[in-house]
């Protein structure tokens, strides 16, 4: 190791290191979509970024490996809008918490495999919004798409799904009271680096502050109605082999009839298999029904 080597590993920030010497571990978590090294590059460009998110990594080795563990077992990347690294105190002292995003609740409804699109949208008080449960399957919803800063406050949110199926799924309503008790169970909603305090990327609009934590309020109450894991494709591929291989290994499937069909008007019950008519049986059928008499079998 050369002398500029030995600075550089002395001076490098000992969670980076540690996240080098665990790589093995994210490796075993991880799938497939996401490599090793492009996970942790990213989550070493959040500490980076951020010198409290630092400190608090630094202050709790182990949280900080538990967040990441997390993410990477959610499939997410760390350090963006799928999943918040931010540093919030723990009994005086900075330490890392890991933040399921809005994206990244989204992101595992479509990698489910049954979800053809998510719709989730703030409602402002201005906003034209009806929706009746029963009536409709999702919200009547228009805005001013040029000039939001003519929507007013926020007042609600909503969030559905369309399945590959074109159905519809359950609609997740909420008033602005259900979303601010939602962010008071929340730890760390105070911190300035929540996502509940700042504007999204590109809005300047004050009336939007914490926007996508909102989107995420909704996300989550939509979750229990809508797949959100890739084990939904997985038992759907299982059950397809299975009925396969059940399929390729019966040699002779007998018709299953129900027993009323058995039942002739006297109450009779005639046991017997179906069997396919053979071509013969199938011609005198049909010149049964063109009319023809049907031959006498000869003793």
């Amino acid at each position: 190791m050369t002398a500029q080597s030995v600075t550089a590993a002395v001076q490098e920030p000992q969670p980076i290191v540690m996240l080098r010497q665990y790589k093995n571990r994210f490796e075993a978590v991880l799938p497939d979509h996401i490599e090793a090294k492009q996970f942790l590059a990213l989550a070493a460009g959040a500490l980076y970024r951020n010198q409290d998110l630092m400190t608090a990594a630094a202050n709790n080795p182990g949280e900080l490996m538990t967040v990441l563990l997390r993410c990477a077992s959610l499939g997410h990347q760390p350090g963006t809008d799928e999943f918040y690294l931010i540093p919030r105190k723990v009994k005086g002292r900075l330490q890392v918490q890991g933040i399921e995003g809005y994206r990244g609740i989204v992101e595992r409804m479509y990698r489910s495999g049954a979800v053809a699109s998510v719709i989730v949208r703030e409602v402002c008080e201005r906003d034209k919004f009806r929706f009746v449960e029963g009536v409709y399957d999702r919200p009547q919803h228009e805005w001013d798409l040029w000039h939001p800063e003519n929507r007013g406050e926020m007042v609600g949110v909503y969030g559905y799904a369309i399945l590959n199926t074109g159905a519809a799924s359950r609609v997740a309503l909420l008033a602005k009271a259900d979303v601010m008790a939602a962010r008071d169970k929340s730890d760390g909603a105070t911190s300035d680096y929540s996502p509940w305090n700042r504007l999204d990327a590109g809005k300047d609009l004050p009336q939007f502050t914490g926007r996508s934590m909102w989107w995420k309020t909704a996300a989550r109450r939509l979750e229990p109605w809508v797949p959100t894991s890739a084990e939904y494709r997985r038992e759907q591929l299982r059950a397809a082999v299975a009925a396969e291989n059940e399929r390729r290994e019966t040699p002779h499937v007998v018709q299953q009839v129900p027993v009323e069909d058995l039942v002739d008007a006297d109450g009779v019950i005639h046991d017997g298999e179906l069997l396919e008519p053979d071509a013969e049986a199938k011609a005198a059928d049909e010149r049964w029904l063109a009319g023809e008499k049907p031959t006498e079998a000869a003793d």
